[in-house]
């Protein structure tokens, strides 16, 4: 997602262990990290003035009674025009569950299970956030505004925000459900099941031993055959 500032900057205010009783700092790839590395392949600055700022405000697992695993990630965008004033907001916040079974809920596996999933649904509420709050700042990759796009609007650091230009065309997909607080429930399946169209923003640190799950192949010709009797 190009956005109309000529500099964007990824701040992280929540390393792992920030929150009491935090375990990230455990998994293959802490949230954090997944989190910083998605917004700096996904977010690009392609204007010719203004600032942008990616901060990270919460990104922690929680191991509750009874083996559940609590993930929780939220961070916001601020844009600021060249004089300073706050131009634009968006604010992306997902929770996220998991109960690993028999297995040991703080396993490097179980914990990168929930880091790519916690991923997968930010990815989701990241992009939609910012296409309902930031439309009218969304160029192309050459630095050209949107159908319907402003190139910037300085509204002062107290004024409310301008409601962003909807069309029939650009208005955005809201996705099915979200996590509003811990503890939670999945996400709606309609978010969970997205599968990225670039993986690495998704997950792009892999999971820390330089191995990635098996493709699954279609037997080769000839292994299966009918059983007797039948065409």
């Amino acid at each position: 997602m190009h956005l109309n500032v000529a500099h964007l900057e990824v701040i992280d205010t929540a390393p792992p262990g920030n929150t009491p009783g935090d375990i990230s700092g455990k998994a293959p790839t802490s949230p954090q990290q997944a989190l910083e590395q998605m917004a700096r392949n996904r977010l690009v600055a392609s204007g010719s003035e203004g600032n942008g700022m990616f901060t990270i405000t919460k990104a922690s697992i929680l191991h509750a009674p009874g083996g559940t695993l609590l993930g929780e990630l939220e961070a916001h965008v601020d844009l600021s025009a060249p004089s300073g004033g706050r131009a634009g907001y968006a604010l992306a916040h997902i929770t996220r569950s998991l109960n690993p079974g028999n297995k040991d809920p703080e396993s490097p596996a179980v914990l990168y299970d929930l880091t790519s999933q916690m991923m997968q649904d930010m990815n989701v509420e990241l992009e939609f956030q910012i296409k309902k709050s930031l439309h009218d700042w969304l160029v192309d990759a050459s630095g050209a505004p949107l159908q319907g796009a402003v190139q910037q609007q300085d509204i002062g650091p107290n004024a409310p925000l301008a409601a962003p230009s909807v069309t029939a065309e650009n208005a955005p997909i809201a996705p099915a459900a979200t996590s509003p607080s811990l503890p939670s429930t999945p996400v709606a399946a309609a978010a969970t099941e997205t599968k990225p169209q670039e993986p690495d923003a998704i997950f792009p640190l892999g999971d820390g031993t330089g191995s990635t799950p098996p493709k699954v192949k279609s037997p080769k010709a000839g292994v299966l055959t009918l059983p007797a009797g039948h065409s």
